[in-house]
């Protein structure tokens, strides 16, 4: 009986200290790896503004609407 816990308890200890020393190799020769979420996120609806803003002309646009109103006027 006592075989038994002596057992699971070097076990224990086994697994415990290969994961300590796993966390201890992958901290100290891998590197961190952090993302700024926010200003990627800033950028890219920056880029999308200055897109939008680009492609956007009222002039041209109520022009054009009013010719397809006229045009589907004149079909009536």
């Amino acid at each position: 009986m006592w075989t038994i816990f002596l057992n699971i308890t070097i076990s224990i200890i086994i697994i415990y200290l290969g994961h300590q020393l796993w966390n201890y190799l992958r901290d100290k020769y891998s590197n961190k790896i952090t993302k700024d979420l926010l200003s990627s996120q800033t950028e890219k609806y920056k880029r999308m503004m200055e897109a939008y803003e680009t492609n956007q002309n009222p002039d041209k646009i109520d022009n054009k609407m009013e010719d397809e109103l006229l045009s589907y006027i004149d079909t009536i």
